[in-house]
């Protein structure tokens, strides 16, 4: 990410507004209602899993809120050791790793995970699938230039997998692959993430709270004397143009904006880091998805479901999900959004 972009967006918490972007970085500013009580406001921010994980919230005891930041941030560690799969030694790497047809136990967190993205692959038809790893891991190694442009057939052959291939046993928490694959969580775990993050906040009985790691937001109550978290609305363009007051609730953006690379520097041969399964490529087509829905593991996966499907398409299955709306803003051409998508409002 851009220097001056990470200290924008640090310059603008500091002043109690977040930015939201499909690179990850929210902005929060607040509409004005009555409050109740005096608290402090508190923020903390942290590098990880290849982001900025930022907490913000309020309570009335600084040592406390210090305490308490820093569980949230060993939380965020101790689960990224188990749900990355930039880590060769964490668990979902380990499982991928096992034989084949035999069912192992996993964590609960893993389990959790697995579950509900399987639940959107199937939904999806296979769009949202975790068990693309191999091809991710692929355009990461293309991304940094660190392999050529030849595909091995027998390579690729391999790495024909789906998420039939992944089977879960929910009584026993076991899961079985049916073939050598590889599990890539990248599309589901931060905002899994998050909402543990906001667990622990709101277990310590501090209701007003906003956590935002990379494109994931989840947001509790709003501050004092404002009735919501002020979000912003980027474009592909990385534009701002609107806001949308929430609160209770979580988001996630995804898009091509920051996370993509150009064959031979070739801008007409885009490739963004969301793969799709039925070209095994990733998405060469400008389009930002912003999802809300109850938790940010289920904004995060389906964002990435809602990205990878052609709009008209993704659009009518978002409007058959309970609890969860979706805006389809493309570089060019009509912003669409599901049937009660929240109002988005001028920035002034």
């Amino acid at each position: 990410m851009n220097k001056s972009l990470v200290n924008l967006i640090i310059a603008s918490l500091l002043t109690v507004f977040l930015c939201v972007s499909c690179s990850g970085e929210k902005s929060v500013s607040d509409e004005v209602v009555k409050s109740e009580e005096p608290l402090i406001k508190h923020h903390y921010a942290e590098p990880h899993m290849g982001t900025i994980v930022r907490i913000v919230f309020y309570s009335s005891d600084k040592k406390q809120a210090d305490q308490l930041a820093r569980q949230c941030f060993n939380r965020v560690k101790e689960l990224n050791a188990k749900l990355s799969d930039y880590l060769p030694d964490s668990e979902v790497s380990q499982l991928s790793e096992k034989p084949i047809g035999q069912p192992h136990g996993v964590s609960d967190e893993l389990l959790d995970i697995m579950i509900f993205g399987q639940n959107v692959s199937e939904k999806t038809n296979g769009a949202f699938d975790i068990t693309f790893g191999k091809h991710s891991q692929r355009w990461r190694q293309k991304s940094n230039k660190t392999q050529t442009q030849t595909v091995n057939p027998e390579i690729e052959k391999s790495a024909l997998t789906s998420y039939k291939d992944l089977i879960i046993d929910r009584k026993n928490k076991w899961v079985t692959l049916k073939k050598p694959l590889k599990i890539d969580l990248g599309a589901i775990g931060k905002g899994y993430i998050a909402d543990e993050v906001m667990k622990l906040i709101q277990d310590s009985n501090i209701t007003r709270a906003a956590v935002i790691i990379g494109g994931e937001t989840v947001l509790a109550d709003p501050p004092p004397e404002k009735k919501g978290w002020s979000i912003g609305i980027e474009n592909p363009e990385k534009k701002i143009f609107g806001k949308l007051i929430l609160r209770n609730t979580a988001l996630s953006t995804s898009g091509d904006s920051y996370q993509f690379f150009e064959n031979d520097g070739d801008p007409t041969k885009r490739e963004a880091h969301l793969i799709d399964p039925k070209t095994r490529k990733g998405k060469s087509n400008r389009l930002n998805v912003t999802t809300i829905a109850p938790t940010a593991m289920q904004a995060d996966a389906w964002a990435t479901a809602l990205r990878i499907l052609p709009t008209k398409k993704a659009l009518d299955l978002a409007n058959q999900q309970p609890n969860l709306e979706a805006l389809f803003i493309p570089i060019q051409g009509t912003i669409t959004k599901t049937e009660n998508f929240p109002t988005i409002s001028e920035i002034k």
